[in-house]
């Protein structure tokens, strides 16, 4: 059996994907539009959930009919012969690479990470386990819900239904979910996070610089985009004027992860040496939600850091007043009313090339 072979273009396409490859799916005006809507308070989330989805579901298609291709003509012992099955899987993995490998383990129900910490690189090991477990289960299927029947038929072939197949699609569609909805996660998050602080700062008047100058002119308003320093401490952004500083700690987290939001806290350094010059030091950090009774606010209060929250409709603006507090400046944002934040972005994003921020 040759799996990932036999596996379809559609379901190939969607093992891994890029931000290239994301941008170019919605088009340059769909991810402006996207942008626009966190600068106005909204969930990149709840936007980018769509894409997911279809994703998802063009992996689902493409994976039954992988099975009713594999399952098809064979009688039902060879159907249900989960050991043969296992080996075939394990016999290709031996030899796969990239996404091969990703997609052949999803057929054991594994991801990458799952393949590290439960079998350990182990196979044959793992392979046992997995007969027998499958056995077990589908042993357990029939004494409970009893025997399934019908069939599988697709493009003119057809494989009769029973548990040992169902369970081994839907094992396999289950890592599929893992590793797809991971990956989307995190890519459409790091993504996003460059694209909402690159423009808002392009917007308001800073220099977009590729990579930290060793030289900075203490006149000119600077920033770059995910700098790690000297201690291993990554940044999303730095802004630079005046011989001050701030870094910013963005991430589109809720009230489920507290503890994410309050490491973000102790990133917080009073000076820092950039371009040669000692620069007084402040952090703004940028979540989605804060929980009502968290203590971040008064954690970020003792090192004189601010906290926002992307929810709230102005919270763009309050940045603006922040900024001009730190840099002595009067950012036309900051004076604008929450009505007309719109129309504001509107005007100023279509002047921003965004793929400056994520190449």
């Amino acid at each position: 059996m040759d799996f990932y072979k036999n596996y379809n273009d559609l379901g190939k396409k969607t093992i891994t994907t890029t931000r290239s490859e994301f941008t170019e799916t919605i088009g340059e005006d769909g991810t402006r539009d996207i942008i626009k809507r966190v600068l106005l308070g909204g969930n990149v989330r709840d936007t980018t959930e769509f894409i997911t989805q279809r994703r998802l579901l063009n992996s689902y298609a493409s994976m039954l009919e992988l099975f009713v291709n594999t399952f098809s003509g064979q009688d039902t012992q060879q159907q249900n012969d989960l050991k043969k099955y296992a080996d075939s899987v394990i016999k290709e993995l031996s030899t796969s690479k990239k996404d091969a490998k990703i997609f052949d383990l999803w057929l054991l129900g594994l991801t990458k990470k799952g393949f590290d910490n439960i079998a350990r690189g182990n196979l044959s090991e793992y392979r046992k386990s997995f007969e027998f477990s499958t056995k077990n289960a589908v042993a357990d299927f029939n004494e409970d819900f009893g025997q399934i029947t019908g069939n599988l038929e697709l493009n003119g072939k057809s494989v009769p239904l029973s548990w040992e197949v169902l369970s081994l699609m839907l094992l396999a569609i289950g890592s599929q979910t893992l590793t797809l909805r991971g990956s989307s996660k995190s890519m459409n998050g790091k993504m996003f996070e460059k694209l909402v602080l690159g423009s808002i700062l392009t917007m308001i008047g800073f220099e977009f610089c590729s990579t930290p100058p060793k030289k900075i002119d203490p006149e000119n308003k600077i920033f770059w985009l995910s700098n790690m320093d000297e201690n291993e401490r990554e940044t999303d952004a730095t802004i630079v004027y005046n011989n001050k500083a701030v870094s910013i700690d963005i991430g589109f987290i809720g009230k489920g992860n507290p503890e994410i939001t309050l490491d973000k806290v102790t990133r917080f350094e009073a000076y820092k040496r950039i371009g040669g010059i000692k620069h007084d030091m402040s952090t703004i950090i940028i979540v989605d939600t804060v929980a009502d009774h968290s203590d971040l606010f008064n954690k970020a209060k003792r090192v004189k850091g601010k906290v926002l929250q992307m929810k709230h409709e102005d919270w763009t603006i309050q940045f603006a007043n922040v900024l001009n507090n730190i840099f002595d400046l009067q950012l036309e944002l900051s004076d604008l009313d929450t009505d007309d934040l719109e129309k504001y972005f509107e005007s100023h994003l279509k002047n921003i090339q965004i793929s400056n921020f994520i190449n």
